[in-house]
């Protein structure tokens, strides 16, 4: 018995270090695939690999991602996909891939890392942004800053948060907000000092509020950064900061130096085809060869514009048009919501009003059988009153009667029919004396200063100099009545 015991708890054993070493292995080789989906299409951008070769790349990556049944993966390569698509002017392809990753978070959200869900909703953010739905693609902007201030790493979050940043300065331009988004793209910097960054708020200086030396100092910082390779800058970072030095010579009527940075920029974007961009080189190519004479090179690059221009109008007219069913179907996915939620409240209530109704009938039904049991006790209990009452009378006939004859036992009775009133004043002053409560007993009673000065044979002006020292000894002000104030001591 023994021997078999002895064999199950070595195969129990051999059995657990297996398994635990094939998820040992597993996650090793997600995280492996993390970086994989993270690093590989920054590489090859930076190799200036034609975005069209990354996508496919990418989509290799999200087949191998679904025969894994790697949710985390699928998710990066839509991510990635649709990066690429809004780059290169293609709105619509970009949104359908961001459906699809979100699709697949709703699911699975609980696996979710919290970089991923903002990574998925500032893409959202960019995508919606070349397709000019600034509105809600500043909602979905929110909503990535939101997970991406959750992001543990600090680096990280920090990073990622200066991309959203810059990102919402550019909406906030498209909505005349200058001063709003020269705010945000300084917060960019202050987390992370990026080429794209420092580009911007050079531009913010040669396009929004004009102050070339501000913009020189800020361009200055961009080539220092490239010179030294600071954050490492791809080359679409790089052409957008040539065609922003471009624009400041520009602004300069320095042409000649300006066509030199455009040449630059598209030579960085040539293998990017980032093409929001390319159409903006294009335009200030026109205007530079246009004020410089040369209608040779005007006419040229005027084509490539128009051309140019077309196609992402049409491009970015599908992917309004997607664009608008998603919204559509998110609108109808919250009415269905809401109604469910509508027809659950309702049969709370309903079920709480019927609960409320049977409690108010038991209740109801209770309270008549306490009633009439009750009218029973407090037909005696008034019958006592009424006995008590005139036994109370009586008791306060014989006390009154006694105060007007000056009687020395008028204090003890005094105290024998309401004892709360001494005690009362003895708590505000121990040290009042007999006669102070006496005078007080008859003050009580609802005596005036003229009846008081005739019971104890006094003059009236001796008992206002009385209640004078009497109100000293209370602490009462010249103001207060004496009577309310002693009839407010106790209940009579």
């Amino acid at each position: 018995m023994k021997y078999f015991q002895h064999i199950f708890q070595f195969l129990f054993t051999v059995g657990f270090l297996f398994s635990s070493g094939l998820l040992f292995s597993q996650d090793l080789k997600y995280k492996e695939y993390d970086s994989i989906l993270l690093n590989t299409p920054k590489e090859m951008g930076k190799k200036n690999i034609p975005r069209e070769k990354i996508i496919l790349w990418n989509k290799e990556m999200l087949e191998k991602m679904k025969k894994e049944n790697y949710v985390r993966g699928i998710i990066w390569a839509h991510i990635n996909i649709a990066n690429q698509c809004w780059n290169l002017g293609n709105g619509e392809e970009s949104i359908k891939n961001l459906n699809a990753a979100e699709s697949i978070l709703h699911k699975n959200e609980s696996e979710i890392d919290f970089f991923t869900i903002a990574k998925l909703y500032q893409e959202y953010s960019q995508a919606y942004y070349v397709m000019k739905l600034y509105d809600t693609g500043l909602k979905y902007n929110s909503k990535g800053g939101y997970y991406g201030n959750k992001i543990e790493d600090k680096d990280r979050r920090g990073k990622f948060l200066s991309y959203v940043y810059t990102t919402r300065a550019n909406f906030l331009y498209e909505k005349k907000d200058l001063d709003s988004a020269l705010y945000y793209l300084k917060q960019s910097s202050l987390l992370y000092e990026s080429l794209s960054t420092t580009s911007q708020i050079a531009n913010h200086y040669i396009e929004y509020q004009p102050s070339q030396n501000s913009a020189k100092a800020y361009l200055g910082q961009g080539m220092d950064i490239i010179n030294k390779k600071k954050h490492d800058p791809n080359d679409y970072q790089i052409s957008v900061f040539y065609y922003y030095y471009a624009q400041y010579f520009f602004k300069e009527k320095n042409y000649e130096k300006a066509i030199v940075f455009l040449d630059k920029a598209l030579e960085y974007n040539k293998k990017l085809k980032t093409i929001e961009h390319t159409k903006n080189i294009y335009k200030l190519l026109i205007s530079c060869y246009k004020n410089s004479g040369n209608l040779e090179k005007e006419k040229q690059y005027l084509e490539y514009y128009i051309k140019l221009k077309d196609s992402l109008e049409n491009s970015q007219a599908k992917g309004v048009e997607l664009s608008i069913k998603t919204i559509e179907k998110e609108k109808t996915e919250e009415n269905k919501t809401l109604k469910k939620k509508i027809f659950i409240y309702s049969s709370i209530i309903i079920f709480l009003i019927l609960l409320v109704l049977a409690y108010l009938y038991y209740q109801n039904h209770k309270k008549k059988k306490v009633i009439l049991e009750s009218k029973e006790i407090i037909s005696r209990k008034e019958n006592e009153t009424k006995v008590l009452e005139r036994r109370i009378s009586g008791v306060h006939e014989d006390l009154i009667q006694l105060a007007k004859n000056n009687d020395i036992s008028f204090l003890e009775k005094f105290h024998e029919v309401y004892p709360n009133v001494s005690q009362k004043l003895l708590a505000i002053n121990p040290d009042l004396t007999k006669d102070n409560l006496a005078f007080c007993a008859l003050i009580w009673l609802g005596f005036s200063s003229k009846d008081i000065a005739e019971f104890t044979f006094m003059q009236h002006r001796s008992v206002q100099i009385k209640k004078s020292r009497l109100r000293k000894k209370l602490n009462l002000g010249s103001d207060v009545d004496l009577y309310q104030f002693l009839k407010s001591l106790v209940d009579n």
